[in-house]
């Protein structure tokens, strides 16, 4: 039987020869970031700029008479909101143009539609964005879309105009479990996002 005090000097050791890498692998990927103004989560494979440390909230997502899990990030400042849904379609078609359109009709029901374009997060990830302005004279600035099997539905519900709101929208990135933004620029790396504190 090994002693206690030799058990830690063996792993002070080792962690000293393995440069502090944690055993567990998977143990990078559990918690979100927040560095630099720059929300991380890659486990939900997402990144953005909030206006604030978004909460998070799970909850059963339904479109095209499927429920799925979801969680969804969020930011709430008075009126304003600032949000992220990530769905779970792991049962499902890696990519469903189907399913993105589905997601589209409850936010154009929120109001006057002023833009809504097809418009892929990169080639193999079809999206849209909307602009719609609501009754109570907000703007919501949206998009849909998917990648791996999870769809990606963002909203910012804040007055015309607003930089907060525009700097959101123009932020979210969808990226792997390692913090790779999928968003291939041509002639640029990929940006990269830490996904560990």
């Amino acid at each position: 039987m090994v002693s206690r005090s030799i058990q830690l000097l063996v792993a002070c050791g080792l962690t000293l020869l393995c440069g502090a890498v944690p055993f567990d692998p998977a143990a990078q990927l559990r918690e979100p970031t927040f560095d630099d103004g720059v929300f991380v989560s890659c486990p939900y494979r997402v990144a953005a700029i909030f206006p604030g440390k978004p909460q998070f909230r799970d909850f059963t997502y339904t479109v095209a008479r499927q429920n799925v899990p979801a969680r969804e990030f969020y930011v709430q400042q008075g009126m304003n909101r600032f949000s992220v849904v990530v769905a779970d379609f792991s049962k499902g078609l890696d990519v469903d143009n189907n399913i993105v359109a589905a997601a589209t009709i409850p936010l154009r029901q929120k109001g006057d539609v002023r833009f809504d374009e097809m418009a892929d997060y990169d080639p193999g990830i079809p999206g849209r964005q909307l602009n719609i302005f609501m009754p109570n004279g907000r703007q919501l600035r949206a998009s849909v879309y998917m990648a791996d099997h999870r769809l990606y539905v963002t909203q910012s519900d804040a007055p015309p105009g607003d930089f907060a709101a525009l700097q959101f929208e123009q932020s979210v990135s969808i990226i792997n479990a390692q913090g790779t933004d999928l968003d291939k620029n041509i002639g640029q790396p990929s940006r990269q996002y830490r996904c560990q504190r």
